[in-house]
C-alpha cells in the first residue's frame, strides 16, 4: 500500500488543507506521522483529534522526528521559510499552492531542492479530479472537436467559506498572507489550464477596486491568458457568491464542454443534443488522495512530479 521507506512524516501548519492531509496520510496506512502548529488550541485539538505529536516549532520538530517527507500547509508567506528549513534537515518536501506571495527566495529554494537532490512538488489537486482528467484526455484527442477559446469561472462567499470563522481573520483576507482571489484561486486555474492548452504567452489581470467584504485583498477579479498555440482563456474569480461556482467551458469548433466540479460532471453540448460525459459523486476528497498517492509515488521512483518549483514559479511570476 505505500512506500516503506518513508519511515516519517511531517505536516507544518494544521489549518484545513494541513488537516486534510493528516487524515489523508493516516489513511493511507503511514503511522509514524507528526505536526509543526504553533497556535496551542490547534495543536491540542490535533493532538486529542490524531494521537500524534505536535512540536510548535519547526526547528525543534525536524531535530526531533526526523522526517522523510515534510508537507508545507502554513501561510502562504511563511512557504519558502519552511520548505528553505525542510531541505537543509534533508527532508523531501510537498508545498500547498501557491509557492509564495511573491517571487523572493524562489531561486534560492530551486537551486536548494536541487543541491540536496530532494523532491519538490507543488500542489495541484484538480490535476487528479476525475471529471478533469476525463476532459483533459478529450481534448487531446479531439474527440469533440478542436478547442478554440475557453472560460472558467470560481467563485465562492468568504465570510461563510470556514465554519466557526471570523473570515476577516482567514489568510484570504490578507493580502500579505498570500490572500486575495487572484493567488488564492489563480494558483489552481492557470496551473491546470497550462496542463489543458500548453504554455501561457501572455496574460493581463484586472482586479476590482470594490471592496464590499471590507477586506484588504481584491474580491473579485479576471484573468486573461493567452497560450502559445493561440487559445485564449478567461478566468473570473470572486469572494462574493452566495452560490458557489467552480466551472471550465471549453469552446471546441463542434460544439461546448463544460466541466462542473463544484457538482462533478462532465458534458458536451452542440446545440441540438446534449451529452453527459462523466457524472462523479461530488466527493471533493478523492482528487486529494490521489494527489498524495502520487506524490509518494513520485519520492519512491525519484521522479520529476507534475508540477515542480519551476513550474510554481512560472505562476507565480503570471499571479504577482
Amino acid at each position: 500500500m505505500h512506500n516503506k521507506k518513508l519511515n516519517s512524516i511531517m505536516i507544518v501548519g494544521l489549518g484545513s488543507i494541513g488537516r486534510r492531509h493528516l487524515k489523508n496520510v493516516l489513511a493511507l496506512g503511514y503511522r509514524n506521522v507528526s505536526g509543526v502548529e504553533p497556535n496551542k488550541k490547534n495543536a491540542t485539538a490535533v493532538q486529542e483529534e490524531f494521537s500524534i505529536s505536535v512540536y510548535n516549532s519547526l526547528q525543534f520538530g525536524l531535530k526531533q522526528a526526523k522526517p522523510d517527507a515534510v508537507f508545507i500547509c502554513s501561510p502562504t508567506n511563511f512557504h519558502i521559510l519552511n520548505a528553505m528549513a525542510a531541505l537543509r534537515a534533508g527532508s523531501h518536501i510537498f508545498i500547498e499552492k501557491p509557492l509564495s506571495v511573491n517571487l523572493k527566495g524562489v531561486d534560492n529554494l530551486i537551486h536548494l531542492a536541487k543541491q540536496k537532490k530532494k523532491i519538490a512538488m507543488v500542489a495541484c489537486n484538480y490535476l487528479f479530479h476525475h471529471g478533469f482528467q476525463k476532459l483533459q484526455k478529450i481534448l487531446a484527442q479531439k474527440i469533440y472537436g478542436k478547442p478554440l477559446f475557453c472560460r472558467v469561472t470560481v467563485s465562492y462567499y468568504l465570510p461563510t467559506a470556514r465554519k466557526n470563522s471570523n473570515y476577516k481573520n482567514l489568510y484570504a483576507a490578507r493580502k500579505n498572507q498570500g490572500g486575495g482571489v487572484v493567488l488564492d484561486s489563480g494558483s489552481h486555474t492557470v496551473n491546470y489550464l497550462q496542463n489543458l492548452f500548453g504554455k501561457i504567452k501572455k496574460s493581463e489581470i484586472i482586479t476590482s477596486k470594490l471592496h464590499s467584504l471590507g477586506i484588504q485583498s481584491e474580491e473579485a477579479a479576471v484573468l486573461v491568458l493567452e497560450h502559445a498555440n493561440g487559445i485564449l482563456s478567461t478566468i473570473s474569480l470572486d469572494y462574493l457568491s452566495k452560490k458557489p461556482i467552480h466551472r471550465l467551458e471549453v469552446v471546441t469548433d463542434r460544439g461546448l464542454l463544460i466541466l462542473d466540479i463544484k457538482d462533478d460532471f462532465l458534458v458536451f453540448k452542440d446545440g441540438k443534443n446534449k451529452k453527459v460525459i462523466y457524472k462523479g459523486n461530488g466527493g471533493a476528497n478523492q482528487m486529494f488522495l490521489d494527489e498524495l498517492k502520487y506524490f509518494f509515488h513520485s519520492l519512491k521512483e525519484r521522479k520529476k512530479p507534475l508540477q515542480d518549483l519551476e513550474e510554481a514559479k512560472e505562476i507565480l511570476k503570471i499571479l504577482v
